[in-house]
């Protein structure tokens, strides 16, 4: 192969393409990868957000064999969410997600039929007197200033957050916040 004075292969330029290769081709194929990169990145629904967990020590409570996670949930997508479910290893018996009511005129709190709603746009704070993740039947003490509790939360699309929790002492605890509403087996 010969070449020209300056070093370049006969048909390539000093730039090292072939002007010889069809660029007009290149510019619609490169025009429709860019788009669908686009249209990717615009479809995908941000999901929920995570932040402050924390389990509420048990050493020197009335009732140490349950406690609470909670957490502040925000919900940056257009569509309104539901946390589902929450599994917080064998920590615990059972793991239910309550929220709170009114019954005869007192707060109670009661197991939320079909999860805890996460409005799109919006925050959900899982907090002491408010909606959160109740831990029966624990297997030991949660001690404050150390320990962590793992959980796993699962929304209704499927999404799901692992969060390690501290556990911290809950000094503030209203009379109302381990007060169940009526069920059909009381």
């Amino acid at each position: 192969m010969s070449t020209d004075p300056g070093g370049v292969p006969p048909g390539v330029s000093k730039f090292g393409y072939d002007p010889r290769v069809n660029w007009k081709l290149a510019v619609p194929v490169l025009a429709a990868v860019a788009l669908a990169a686009c249209s990717q990145a615009e479809s995908a629904t941000p999901g929920i957000l995570a932040a402050d967990p924390w389990v509420r020590a048990t050493v020197g409570t009335e009732m140490p064999e349950m406690t609470a996670l909670f957490v502040n949930l925000t919900n940056p997508s257009e569509e309104d969410r539901m946390l589902v479910s929450a599994d917080c290893g064998d920590v615990a018996a059972k793991v239910e997600l309550h929220e709170m009511v009114k019954v005869d005129g007192q707060m109670v709190m009661q197991e939320a039929e079909g999860g805890l709603p996460i409005p799109a746009g919006e925050h959900q704070h899982l907090a002491p007197g408010g909606p959160h993740v109740m831990l029966m039947g624990l297997t030991g003490e949660l001690v404050a200033g150390g320990e962590e509790i793992e959980c796993r939360l699962e929304f209704d699309d499927g999404q799901t957050i692992d969060l390690v929790a501290p556990v911290k002492e809950f000094t503030e605890e209203q009379d109302t916040y381990h007060t169940h509403a009526p069920t059909e087996d009381s």
